[in-house]
């Protein structure tokens, strides 16, 4: 009895050295994360990340061979890359980030344990392609802000708002996932946007009418920018609230 005492308290002592073993590889084996404080937050839905500021970004970290995973977080506050090997922030990271417009800044530990309990969860990070959810609830937000103002000074009525929200909404979910340069965005911004949501709106109530109401949604739009630390992050215009 003795003896099987002994032999089963050796295999318990086995276990648990191994198992601290193959832990300690675990640990040591896991690849770096490093975690960029980041200014991507969506200006006409201050609340999430903007998809199309952020996906040009992200690709372009991924198609590096030193990294493995590039993702942006829901409130387009950070970005995390996480790092086949060594990390590689003034070699790779750095002229991806200048490239693209981008200003950033390396959390440390303490700053950025938050984010790292968090790290991948659905629907609070997103990594590569996967930010045109964000684009598709951005495109949501710019349909419903058209047409909320002028509804509420009875420019428009419910049925001509809710066509023409309809369709800006259409318009921007295919338009906000297309990969752009952030040069590129800000020209569509002050242009080809504007133009559209024109175009769609006058459809509907007639050219007078979306003059006025495109006006409306401008100044209100204009208020709500300037309370927005946003509208003045590197590569946005001033003008941050055409779309």
């Amino acid at each position: 009895m003795k003896k099987l005492a002994l032999l089963g308290g050796l295999i318990i002592l086995l276990f648990m050295v191994t198992g601290f073993i193959i832990n300690n590889t675990t640990k040591t084996n896991e690849p770096a994360v490093t975690f960029y404080k980041t200014p991507l937050v969506c200006n006409a839905a201050p609340d999430i990340g903007c998809g199309s500021r952020s996906k040009p970004v992200l690709l372009e970290l991924e198609r590096n061979p030193a990294i493995k995973e590039a993702w942006l977080n829901r409130s387009g506050t950070v970005i995390a890359i996480v790092w086949k090997n060594k990390v590689h922030t003034e070699t790779v990271a750095k002229p991806i980030f200048k490239k693209n417009s981008v200003s950033f800044a390396v959390l440390n530990d303490n700053d950025a344990a938050s984010y790292r309990e968090t790290f991948r969860k659905t629907n609070l990070w997103y990594r590569g392609t996967d930010v045109d959810i964000l684009s598709r609830e951005e495109a949501a937000t710019i349909a419903e802000s058209t047409v909320k103002f002028a509804l509420k000074d009875n420019l428009i009525t419910k049925a001509e708002a809710e066509k023409i929200k309809n369709d800006v909404e259409s318009y921007f979910r295919v338009e906000l996932v297309k990969i752009r340069t952030n040069q590129q965005l800000n020209d569509d911004n002050q242009h080809k946007f504007r133009d559209a949501m024109y175009s769609i709106t006058e459809k509907y109530v007639g050219k007078e009418r979306t003059g006025k109401v495109m006006d409306l949604y401008q100044k209100n739009c204009e208020k709500e920018c300037l309370k927005d630390a946003g509208c003045t992050t590197p590569g946005a215009k001033k003008d941050c609230c055409n779309k």
